[in-house]
């Protein structure tokens, strides 16, 4: 390349660089989620349907508690793609150590070891929280699936006042020593990282004083591995083998006369029966199931037998999440995310279906979440499949839940 070329290119390729980072340092916002929306439709849609999730508090100081409580159902028609939920942990979704787990339950049993949940079947969780770096923070109740990953249900922000300086997070050992988690063994733990921070420098600085990589190389290719590895280097490896076993050494007997009383980790696993199953109130029939793009619509078409012995109406929709109400039945529940509450759920015929007989009905959900939350990427997927809860309501306000899924069509008028 000549001088004039040079001159000329260089200057144009540092004003490209100067433009792709103020680009990309604009583009830098406040990340607003965890990405739940980047996860395939079909695993919101039909692997965990959550309900009823609720918030104690959406506003609390460093030190308070924060429950998070509500249930899901496993969808009966579980990917295919997917490992059953034989391996399960009931988790919970935040960005960071912003809050401490203090401890969760599934249908009223505490849940600090994996489960096995059954396809099909309810259950109900409890999550307790404390409060840890201040900020606003979203958060997920969530359970982990062996090979499936992180299975999220709703996200609610949570407002964290105060300073993290005044945070303990206090318990009480076996021996009946009271210590705090957030500092206890923190001057330990950087103790022995030194330790073995300089043991490496000095090993690396000892090869390093040396001709390294490519004159060893040559010399290789040239067949003169004669004084590669001197006696000496023998000599100081085997001094550092010594040191190493005797560091090892040292933090075992030490640990062991520090801590002589101790549990090891538990890897046994918790058994949790499902809520009892609740007899079905309908029997439901997908007639069609379509997606109007333009108006951004779920629309279905479904017979419905009402098997129970009381009129029933419908008041929920639910997927991903989602919840569309019918309002004359079911009101908006304030500590809901409202981003995910759509109050126009459209029933016709909007009357209750009576004991024993069987109705078509053509429900119409509209929402531009369907797009936002990036569901409606299901219609580009090969096994372009839905799945939701129904919630029906008979006279006396009881609820009982029915679940509907099928294929799914994109229309374009």
């Amino acid at each position: 390349m000549s001088a004039p070329e040079q001159r000329v290119l260089f200057p144009l390729c540092r004003a490209a660089l100067a433009a792709l980072l103020l680009f990309v340092g604009l583009d830098a916002g406040v990340v607003g989620a965890h990405g739940e929306k980047a996860q395939e439709p079909f695993l919101r849609m039909r692997s965990f349907l959550y309900y009823d999730v609720q918030w104690s508090k959406t506003e609390v100081q460093v030190g308070e508690e924060v429950v998070v409580t509500g249930r899901f159902r496993i969808f009966e028609e579980w990917p295919k793609v997917l490992d059953r939920p034989d391996n399960a942990f009931l988790n919970i979704g935040i960005p960071g150590p912003v809050f401490v787990r203090k401890s969760s339950k599934l249908n009223g049993v505490p849940l600090f070891n994996t489960t096995s949940l059954e396809v099909g079947r309810d259950y109900e969780f409890e999550i307790v929280l404390k409060a840890r770096k201040p900020g606003r923070h979203h958060v997920h109740p969530m359970v982990n699936v062996e090979s499936a990953g992180p299975l999220v249900g709703p996200g609610q922000w949570v407002e964290i006042t105060g300073d993290i300086a005044d945070f303990t997070n206090t318990v009480t050992t076996i021996t009946g020593e009271t210590i705090d988690l957030e500092h206890h063994g923190f001057a330990n733990v950087v103790t022995w990282h030194i330790v073995w921070v300089v043991l490496g420098v000095a090993w690396l600085l000892y090869w390093f004083r040396r001709p390294m990589f490519i004159p060893r190389m040559v010399k290789i290719q040239q067949g003169d591995t004669k004084g590669l590895i001197t006696g000496t280097d023998y000599a100081v490896g085997a001094g550092f083998a010594v040191v190493t076993l005797a560091l090892i050494t040292f933090g075992y007997f030490r640990a062991e006369s520090l801590y002589p009383t101790t549990v090891p980790l538990q890897t046994g696993r918790t058994t949790v029966e499902p809520l009892p199953k609740q007899p079905d109130a309908v029997e439901i029939e997908i007639q069609e199931a379509t997606y109007r793009i333009p108006g951004r619509t779920v629309n279905l078409t479904l017979e419905i037998t009402n098997v129970s012995d009381r009129a029933q109406r419908i008041g929920e929709f639910t997927t991903a999440n989602l919840r569309f109400l019918n309002t004359d039945i079911v009101q908006a529940d304030p500590g809901y995310p409202p981003e995910l509450i759509e109050g126009g759920l459209q029933i016709e015929p909007a009357a209750a279906i009576q004991p024993g007989e069987t109705v078509v009905v053509k429900i119409s959900a509209t929402n531009p979440a369907w797009e936002t939350e990036q569901l409606a990427m299901l219609i580009h997927d090969p096994d372009s499949r839905f799945g939701g809860l129904l919630m029906f309501y008979d006279d006396e306000g009881n609820r009982s839940i029915a679940e509907i899924g099928g294929g799914l069509i994109p229309t374009f008028i």
